[in-house]
C-alpha cells in the first residue's frame, strides 16, 4: 500500500482516473449493489476520502466510470472513421473489430456488469451507458451503413438502423455468453471467430444484389 501512496504524491493528476479504473474493475468483480467505496480504495490504492474529494457518491462513481471507458473506446476510432478514402466495407470491418474484438477476462466481466448487473440495481447509470454506449455504436454503424449506400457498396433497400441493431446486440448478447463458457460448453466459442464470422455474414447481407436476367423459354 506504501508503494501505491507514492504513486500518487508523483502523479496526482492522474488520480481521478486511475480511480475510475479501479472502480470499473471492482464493479464487475463484485457487483453494484456488494461494491463499497472502501473496496473501490483499495484496489486503487485511495482512501475513501480521497474518492469523495472527486465524486458525490457510489452511483456518481459508476456513472463517471461507464462515461470514462466509453470515451476511451470510442476515442480510438475517430482517426479510422475520418479516413474516408478506405471502402465503408474496410473502416466497419475495423470499427467492430476494435469494439468487440478479442476480450479479456476483466473486459469480459465488464461488458456482464453493464448489461446485467446495474439495470434495477442503478438505472440512471444503465440508461447512460444504453445511451453512449449500444446506442452510440449502433448509430456509429448506421452511419457508414448510410455512407456505404450513397458510394453504391450496399444494396439501397437495406434498412441500416434495423442492421446496425441487430449486429450490435448480437455480438454483445454472444460476448455475455462466454461466460458460462465453462458451465455450458455449447456457447463457448472464439471471440476472434465469432466477430470475424458475423462481420462476414453481415456485410454480405448487405452486398448489392445483382440484377436478374429475365429466363428465355425455347419454343
Amino acid at each position: 500500500m506504501a508503494a501505491r501512496a507514492l504513486r500518487w504524491v508523483r502523479r496526482p493528476d492522474e488520480r481521478p482516473n486511475e480511480i475510475l479504473d479501479a472502480a470499473l474493475a471492482v464493479f464487475a468483480e463484485r457487483g453494484y449493489r456488494n461494491t463499497t467505496l472502501e473496496h473501490v480504495g483499495e484496489v486503487a490504492g485511495v482512501t475513501k476520502g480521497a474518492i469523495y474529494h472527486y465524486f458525490a457518491n457510489k452511483e456518481e462513481l459508476l456513472l463517471r466510470a461507464i462515461e470514462h471507458r466509453r470515451e476511451e473506446s470510442f476515442g480510438r476510432l475517430e482517426e479510422v472513421l475520418r479516413d474516408e478514402t478506405a471502402p465503408v466495407s474496410t473502416r466497419l470491418r475495423l470499427v467492430v473489430r476494435r469494439w468487440f474484438g478479442s476480450v479479456t477476462k476483466e473486459r469480459l466481466a465488464v461488458v456482464t456488469l453493464l448489461l446485467q448487473g446495474i439495470a434495477h440495481e442503478a438505472p440512471d447509470a444503465f440508461r447512460k451507458w444504453l445511451a453512449g454506449g449500444p446506442t452510440a455504436a449502433t448509430r456509429v454503424i448506421a452511419t457508414l451503413i448510410r455512407e456505404g449506400q450513397a458510394r453504391g457498396e450496399f444494396r439501397p433497400d437495406a434498412d441500416g438502423d434495423v442492421a446496425a441493431r441487430m449486429l450490435v446486440s448480437g455480438l454483445l448478447q454472444q460476448t455475455v455468453w462466454q461466460q458460462y463458457g465453462d458451465r455450458v460448453p455449447e456457447v463457448a466459442m472464439g471471440q476472434d471467430r465469432l466477430v470475424d464470422s458475423a462481420l462476414e455474414l453481415f456485410l454480405h447481407s448487405l452486398a448489392p444484389v445483382a440484377p436478374t436476367r429475365p429466363i428465355r423459354v425455347k419454343r
